[in-house]
């Protein structure tokens, strides 16, 4: 199984390089009289003293407007007097990319065009700058109009746009909105974006192919990103439910770093200027929009929002968004209780069958032993795991279709429900059926080659030395005739008897971003994001005619996937953090246990509502061969269920709310829980030392009383008044009288 936890998700997918247009637009013919780039060109600064200034202003924020280039002069949170948008003069506009023949880097910059017209409404809350008749670098008049939005709401200060292109040309990316000139906020001399901007500034693509440092953040995991430090920030959410597109937060350092430490890091500049040029950073939200000729596309809203807090405070904003389109989901009895799993491998890609369909019985009869309540069942289809995708057919050497159904009937009568791996995103391109029909449906970039994803490593010598290692190829989820294939091997699931699917991979496509193939009856291109969207509804659909309480499971799903998914499996590591089970309290995720006496990973299952997912031998054992944490994993969700109000029906608040102070400097972690049917708390604190004790005093806001406590070893109810000794790997329960 290969994981990624939220964070790295978030990485990963910042990594996501962008196509190019379809050559059906663009052809590569090297042709056009264009000028020649000066390499230390930039954007012309903009005269302050001609600037006609249009402002938007409320308690938080102040942001104003030049009324004849649209550019965002100034940006300022009031409450710390954090100016995000520093210097006027390095201000922008809005920018956009058109590739034209000959010169596929060719934009058209705002702050070279004139609005044609600017308003501003009667309540002075919002403005709408628009531009025509525009000029790129390379081609004067394009037929192209633009009008940019940005207004004052309740969640902050909002931009949108509709872009109009009459011209010949696609425009492939829009920038909008765009700061020129980053501030530093005074209150802490740090600014972070998923990882350092300043003092040091981090690179994330290779120096060969830019003129400056550069970042790139993509929100798919979750709609927004967090621009600052742990005291103050500026919230970025983008308003996207659809994922039609890719939307890139980019961060660019100019002209580049002060010292340059290695290819990936340097130093930013301290002073305004350095070798006479201003030194600035800016930040901009760029909009893959990909409009062709002849289309009109209005992009997803950005909403700006300047805060005092660390990240949690930024979720919390999200949260108020977020609840405006989750919904809840089928579910069966028993997965709603507390409940926890085993990952068994039966077969690898190497040919490693580990026992028969029918042997299935005997893992079930020792998970029913430990009270494990779901075996997910990796490699049962044909070839084993990560070969022969997308084929679910059963595999003759493990035994046959009825062998399979019959085993997964005998485990249900004794309370074990099989849960199938599944994979839809991926076809195997060893396979004749890849070859002779599949490679249709695969993502093409923009030259007509198929994706590639480099495959997985298994078992052998050769194996695990990549020489016999299966490539696979992203599958397009937007088109129909895929789906149409994708649905019946995801219904012979459910043909099985299976309680349940887990979609492996179901959270990325590799290194595809975009699909260009024309004949996959979508937009050329179209975001391969969206497909899934197509994709899991038509799975549900199915399910809701043949099993409505079929759980869908999914490897560390984005957050709009939950409107599909149950449960989200992920894999963490020691110093994780909950941020993804903060913005989705609601729902469920499971994490691996694979240790031999593996309290950590339990204990975070305990401090932050995880279902265990037990996997000896990397999943290729079996439950008695690990019986210290076996032992210890009945406790806890013993523990779990006795208090189940609080550690599993409660919500988890991270730790707000809380205060546990620990002697000599020792780690502790703790999380709290509210009961919602007693507006009760209750505070999970745990040692991560695995050799000393700790000493901990803990409290509840506006709470003065005592506790009642219970712990994995001790789960009787014992009085305490906050402060005790916590053993080495240990956990302790303390919940508000």
């Amino acid at each position: 199984m290969k994981i990624w936890n939220f964070f790295s998700v978030i990485l990963v997918l910042t990594f996501i390089q962008c196509s190019s247009p379809s050559e059906k637009f663009i052809k590569s013919d090297y042709s056009g009289n264009y000028p020649i780039k000066d390499l230390i060109t930039e954007v012309p600064a903009l005269d302050e003293n001609t600037i006609v200034p249009l402002v938007l202003e409320n308690s938080n924020l102040k942001a104003v407007f030049d009324k004849n280039t649209g550019r965002l002069v100034s940006l300022v949170t009031k409450k710390t007097n954090w100016q995000i948008q520093r210097r006027g003069y390095l201000s922008r506009s809005f920018r956009l990319s058109i590739p034209v023949p000959g010169r596929r880097d060719n934009c058209v910059y705002g702050e070279k065009q004139l609005a044609c017209k600017t308003e501003i409404s009667n309540d002075n809350k919002k403005i709408v700058f628009t531009w025509e008749k525009l000029s790129s670098e390379c081609d004067k008049n394009l037929d192209i109009r633009f009008a940019g939005t940005a207004e004052l709401t309740e969640e902050g200060l909002q931009f949108t746009a509709q872009l109009d292109n009459n011209s010949p040309y696609t425009v492939e990316a829009v920038y909008w909105p765009y700061i020129g000139d980053l501030g530093i906020p005074k209150t802490r001399k740090i600014l972070n974006f998923g990882g350092p901007v300043y003092p040091y500034f981090r690179n994330h693509k290779g120096y060969y192919g830019t003129d400056y440092p550069i970042q790139y953040h993509s929100p798919l995991s979750a709609k927004f990103g967090i621009l600052g430090n742990d005291y103050e920030a500026l919230y970025a959410g983008y308003i996207d439910t659809a994922e039609d597109r890719l939307m890139n937060y980019c961060l660019e350092l100019k002209p580049g770093y002060e010292n340059s430490e290695n290819t990936g890091m340097g130093t930013v500049p301290k002073a305004d200027s350095i070798s006479g040029k201003p030194v600035h950073i800016e930040f901009s939200c760029i909009h893959f929009a990909y409009v062709n000729p002849e289309e009109t596309y209005i992009l997803k809203p950005i909403v700006f929002q300047p805060y005092i807090g660390d990240a949690y405070t930024a979720a919390d904003i999200y949260k108020k968004w977020r609840k405006q389109w989750t919904k809840t989901l089928p579910y069966p009895e028993w997965a709603k209780k507390v409940h926890s799993w085993q990952q068994f491998g039966i077969n690898s890609s190497e040919d490693y069958p580990r026992c028969t369909y029918k042997d299935l019985i005997v893992y079930a009869r020792e998970c029913a032993k430990h009270g494990v309540k779901a075996i997910q069942l990796t490699g049962w289809n044909l070839g084993g795991q990560d070969r022969a995708n997308p084929s679910h057919d059963t595999d003759p050497r493990l035994g046959t279709w009825d062998d399979l159904k019959n085993a997964i009937a005998e485990c249900k009568k004794i309370g074990v429900h099989i849960i199938l791996f599944s994979k839809f995103q991926w076809s195997d391109e060893s396979q004749p059926w890849f070859k002779n029909e599949l490679i249709k449906y695969a993502e093409k970039d923009p030259y007509g080659n198929y994706y590639t994803m480099g495959g997985y490593q298994y078992q052998t010598a050769a194996g695990l030395s990549g020489m016999t290692t299966r490539k696979l190829i992203p599958m397009c989820q937007n088109s129909s005739k895929w789906r149409d294939i994708a649905n019946n091997e995801f219904t012979k699931m459910i043909d099985l008897g299976a309680d349940g699917t887990l979609y492996d991979e179901c959270q990325h496509h590799g290194n595809a971003s975009y699909c260009f193939d024309p004949t996959h009856g979508h937009h050329i291109p179209a975001f391969v994001y969206a497909g899934d969207i197509l994709l899991e509804e038509g799975f549900r659909k199915i399910a809701e005619q043949k099993n409505p309480e079929f759980i869908f499971a999914g490897e560390a799903i984005r957050d709009l996937q939950f409107r599909t998914y149950n449960v989200s499996y992920t894999r963490i590591d020691k110093d994780h953090d909950p941020m993804q089970r903060y913005l989705t309290p609601e729902v469920d995720m499971m994490i691996a246990v694979i240790g031999y006496n593996d309290r950590h990973p339990i204990n975070q299952a305990l401090l932050y509502r995880y279902i265990i997912s037990y996997e000896p031998r990397n999943f290729k054992g079996r439950l008695d061969e690990f019986p210290l944490t076996m032992e210890y994993g009945e406790k806890v969700d013993a523990l779990r269920e006795k208090y189940s109000d609080f550690l599993w029906d409660g919500e988890f608040v991270n730790t707000v709310g809380a205060k546990v102070k620990v002697k000599n400097d020792a780690k502790v972690t703790y999380s709290v829980f509210i009961n919602h049917k007693t507006n009760k708390r209750a505070i999970v604190v745990v040692n991560p030392s695995y050799d000393q004790p700790i000493n901990v005093e803990a409290q509840l806001d506006n709470y003065k009383g005592g506790f009642s406590m219970a712990s994995p070893e001790a789960p009787d109810i014992k009085e305490s008044n906050g402060k005790i000794e916590i053993p080495a790997l240990g956990a302790v329960v303390l919940m508000q009288k």
